[in-house]
């Protein structure tokens, strides 16, 4: 059974960047969103960024989160490996990546 394929995000930088306010706003605008937080990116979790795109699945890194003091709320995913589940996603699942 192959899996649906998704659009994947990578955003590493923090609230109030406007590489930020981009990649959110695209993501608000496309369907079928996984967001992969890291960096400054997990910063994110501090607006609630998972209750401001209820339709998005959300995954942080959870050595950025550990580096930042930041506890991830229930609906966000804190994978062991991070970058092997994201690099999974590209490479499998992905219908477009987009980087910010």
């Amino acid at each position: 059974m192959k899996q649906e394929q998704t659009n994947v995000f990578l955003l590493t930088r923090p609230p109030l960047n406007s590489r930020s306010d981009l990649c959110l706003k695209l993501a608000d605008r496309t369907k079928n969103v996984r967001l992969y937080l890291a960096g400054d990116g997990v910063y994110h979790l501090l607006t609630k960024i998972e209750e401001e795109l209820p339709e998005c699945k959300v995954y942080a890194c959870k050595e950025d989160l550990e580096a930042r003091s930041i506890r991830a709320g229930d609906k966000v995913k804190i994978p062991d490996n991070f970058y092997a589940m994201f690099i999974e996603d590209v490479m499998e699942h992905s219908e477009h990546t987009y980087t910010f």
